[in-house]
């Protein structure tokens, strides 16, 4: 898809109430909020079959709900039959009880501008009209930029740690389920990791690499990997991007293209941090420096690749 091409947008408010709790008050908890917010995401994430083709907009702490945006009909689609179903009230009580969070029932309100959906739900061409009608006027609000950070964060850091294999690319992130303590503010004991988990090394046998003439030690992307890769890689993250999909299938076609329009007004800092996210998600502890320094070295974007594993 052409960034400059039209794309489908619309958009919903989603609220939601419990029998056992006030949300409001809940989310207001600092201990609570993200582990909410993780609730929110994954049970959005089963609703439209991933984590792709929506965001959340807002979070409305007064009558709790969310602001949401659909950039895809099918998946906007897709989530009006979950919800009708009663298959996303269902997976967000499940997500509250893996997450530690009260228990209990909930029961949802859909709105398209002055529309309640709820009324035409059998109608599901309606429910799109009008969602398309709604299309957001403004980006996302500061405090759910901050709890998106706050996820990449954890999903690089449990890249590293985390023991198997890859994760499946067209699965919610295990970061979701991450363990309680890396999800504190303050890192695990250095006593309770290994030297490989400390070293962010793959194996014992600490697997090498060349690159210019020198041997460099493997290991997981790093959180400043991630953030060095995107400040330097400019315009040509696509490029790195599509060598990346040959043997990441998370990455491939239309993925490029539709994180190139979803963070357009963002800028290529964004788009290139949001384009090695997907493939750390999707790769785990597969997503190896050595991977990335080849994709750059067959882009021939070799001072990118030297900046990268010098950190200069």
């Amino acid at each position: 898809m052409d960034p400059a091409s039209p794309c489908w947008v619309g958009s919903v408010f989603l609220f939601i109430r419990s029998d056992t709790v006030n949300l409001s008050d809940l989310y207001r908890d600092s201990q609570k909020q993200l582990k909410i917010y993780k609730a929110l995401k994954l049970s959005l994430a089963d609703a439209t079959g991933s984590s792709g083709g929506y965001e959340i907009l807002k979070v409305h702490g007064s009558a709790f709900g969310l602001h949401l945006k659909f950039t895809e009909e099918a998946k906007c689609r897709k989530f009006l039959h979950s919800y009708e179903m009663g298959r996303l009230q269902k997976a967000l009580v499940g997500h509250f009880q893996t997450q530690s969070l009260p228990r209990g029932a909930f029961t949802m309100e859909l709105k398209a501008g002055t529309v309640t959906l709820d009324d035409i739900l059998t109608m599901p061409d309606s429910c799109i009209k009008h969602i398309k009608a709604n299309e957001p006027n403004h980006l996302q609000d500061e405090d759910v930029t901050r709890l998106e950070m706050n996820i990449r964060k954890l999903v690089i850091e449990h890249s590293s740690f985390c023991p198997g294999s890859s994760m499946e690319c067209d699965s919610v992130p295990e970061m979701y389920s991450v363990p309680e303590s890396l999800s504190q503010s303050s890192p695990p004991s250095t006593a309770s990791l290994t030297s490989t988990q400390l070293n962010g090394s793959l194996s014992p046998s600490r697997d090498r690499f060349e690159f210019q003439g020198d041997l460099f030690d493997d290991c997981v992307l790093s959180v400043q990997d991630h953030d060095n890769f995107a400040k330097s890689v400019g315009r040509n993250w696509k490029q790195v991007g599509r060598i990346l999909q040959e043997t990441c299938r998370g990455l491939r076609d239309p993925a490029i293209d539709n994180i190139a329009f979803e963070y357009e007004r963002e800028g290529l800092y964004e788009q290139a941090y949001q384009m090695l996210l997907k493939f750390i998600q999707c790769e785990g502890r597969k997503a190896t420096r050595s991977r990335l320094i080849r994709a750059l070295e067959k882009s021939e974007l070799v001072g990118v690749a030297d900046q990268l594993l010098n950190n200069k």
